[in-house]
């Protein structure tokens, strides 16, 4: 799960985000209940993929603004996780309370970001989109300067949406990517939008979304053809009666990909 909405509690006042959310039909093609299973477990010949995938907990080991948040504000983080809980913030409200205005150095920021590793299959999984010209894209609820940073640290490239983060002196300061009331979803950059968008330039494209955690990736998961999930969204999806493909690294994506059909066409 990315970023921001790593930073918070599954639901607010208890309530699942799953029974939240709201999902519109986005074309002809889209189902009436789209709750029920959709995912077609093979790619078709004649659709282009597209792969999109979540990146903290899902490109990356381990999450950078969950394991930022309980280093640097553990107090602050308790304190607007209850109010969270409560209703009062939505994803993004509640990231942009906890960290907007946050005092950390350009230089320690970067100390932290040196010890986020990468899914061991990340770098294959680029390699695989980059060969067969598939594009490739993270869908971040994080930050932009942090994709960068860790791009430069890894040797990696890959387009990306995420939150926007600027320093003011050493703090920071941050504003949501692309947000959609539409969704529901409450996030700074809802995925289900930036799916959609990338199906209203590119008709009958074969949308692919991985992803890990139930508040920022459940939307993307729910509107992409093809959905792989683990750790929380898994259940969430489990709960929604939504098809996917359980995974553990980057690895089991890419195999399933090029069993199914996803060859460079």
């Amino acid at each position: 799960m990315s970023g921001a909405s790593s930073l918070m509690p599954f639901g607010v006042c208890g309530v699942p985000a799953v029974a939240r959310m709201r999902y519109p039909t986005s074309g002809n093609d889209r189902p009436e209940n789209p709750l029920k299973e959709r995912q077609n477990p093979t790619i078709p010949a004649d659709r282009s993929l597209a792969v999109f995938c979540d990146f903290d907990g899902t490109f990356s080991v381990q999450d950078v603004g969950s394991t930022l948040a309980q280093q640097r504000l553990p107090r602050k983080r308790e304190r607007l996780w209850q109010r969270f809980e409560q209703g009062e913030f939505t994803a993004w409200s509640y990231a942009f309370a906890l960290l907007d205005g946050l005092e950390l150095p350009e230089k320690e920021l970067e100390a932290f970001l040196e010890t986020i590793e990468l899914d061991p299959g990340a770098a294959a999984l680029l390699a695989w989109c980059e060969q067969g010209h598939v594009p490739f894209r993270v869908l971040s609820d994080g930050f932009d300067w942090n994709l960068d940073r860790l791009q430069a640290i890894h040797q990696v490239q890959f387009e990306y949406d995420a939150n926007h983060l600027e320093y003011e002196g050493d703090v920071w300061r941050i504003r949501a990517g692309r947000p959609n009331d539409a969704c529901g979803c409450g996030t700074g950059s809802c995925k289900r939008g930036l799916i959609a968008a990338h199906r209203e330039a590119n008709p009958g494209a074969f949308c692919v979304h991985i992803g890990n955690g139930r508040v920022s990736d459940l939307c993307g998961a729910l509107e992409a053809d093809l959905a792989f999930a683990k750790d929380t969204l898994a259940p969430a999806l489990d709960e929604l009666g939504a098809a996917y493909v359980r995974f553990e690294t980057l690895h089991d994506v890419l195999a399933v990909l090029t069993e199914r059909g996803g060859d460079a066409r």
